[in-house]
């Protein structure tokens, strides 16, 4: 009898990387990518269901160190047995149900040219969040020309009109751990009517400020911050006029906890 003849495709020294590192990442990319000191979005970008890089020689000896391997470990195959394979098999599965190809994925870009077409995207101006209201009109200052792309549906679900919202960036930590220093936030500047407990923009005494608000008795108002290091203020009722709310704040990206009021 003649023994048959096994055909084994070759694989590159970049899907080989893309294997092993999958395999090591056994309790999740979150701990993967604490352990390799990095994100769990930029682990995404070279082992997620649908890389959009590779794991370069660099970043390849930094996650056989912080795994304990030896150099070049990660650039050979160790996945042999059928039941390894079939281990492998199941990881993969059970990304793709996590995330489904075309679902999720990242996107790079430089320039908006880079972007495909796409009738349902919304351009929205970011703000440095620095603006004068000494005539009593807020006057926005573009600090930062370079507009972020969100969907038209992303409004739909906050219910606001994308030509009311501004991003701008956080200043401080006194939000912090709702809003930390550097943060991107969303303010809706048609919601100007306070509402109890909601978090807005505001300026008092021609001061830029975002503050929890409050309303207490005869009409005052507490801005409240979430930092306990920084005390709440309070704004009696004949103070009132030195304050103009900007906008509410309807959504946030950064650090801190995530979502919006």
């Amino acid at each position: 009898m003649i023994d048959p003849v096994i055909i084994r495709t070759m694989k590159t020294v970049k899907e080989i990387r893309l294997e092993n590192a999958r395999a090591l990442a056994n309790e999740g990319p979150a701990e993967f990518a604490r352990r390799i000191d990095s994100s769990t979005q930029q682990v995404n970008q070279f082992m997620g269901p649908s890389p959009t890089r590779n794991i370069g020689d660099k970043l390849a000896r930094r996650i056989e160190a912080a795994f304990g391997k030896p150099e070049g470990w990660l650039d050979v195959e160790h996945i042999t047995g059928s039941d390894d394979a079939s281990i492998s098999g199941t990881r993969s599965a059970v990304l793709e149900k996590l995330l489904p190809e075309g679902s999720g994925n990242l996107v790079t870009w430089e320039t908006p040219d880079d972007l495909e077409p796409d009738d349902e995207r919304v351009w929205i101006d970011r703000y440095d969040y620095r603006y004068s209201a000494g005539n009593g009109v807020i006057q926005w200052e573009v600090r930062q020309k370079k507009a972020l792309p969100f969907d038209i549906g992303f409004f739909k679900a906050l219910g606001v009109r994308p030509q009311d919202c501004k991003l701008a960036q956080v200043h401080g930590r006194s939000m912090e751990p709702y809003l930390f220093n550097r943060d991107m936030m969303m303010i809706c500047t048609a919601k100007t009517r306070v509402k109890d407990g909601l978090i807005y923009a505001v300026t008092f005494e021609d001061e830029p400020l975002v503050k929890q608000i409050f309303k207490e008795p005869e009409g005052a108002l507490r801005l409240h911050s979430y930092n306990p290091e920084f005390p709440d203020k309070i704004i009696a009722a004949d103070q009132l006029e030195g304050l103009q709310i900007a906008g509410e704040v309807v959504y946030r990206s950064g650090s801190g906890l995530a979502g919006g009021n």
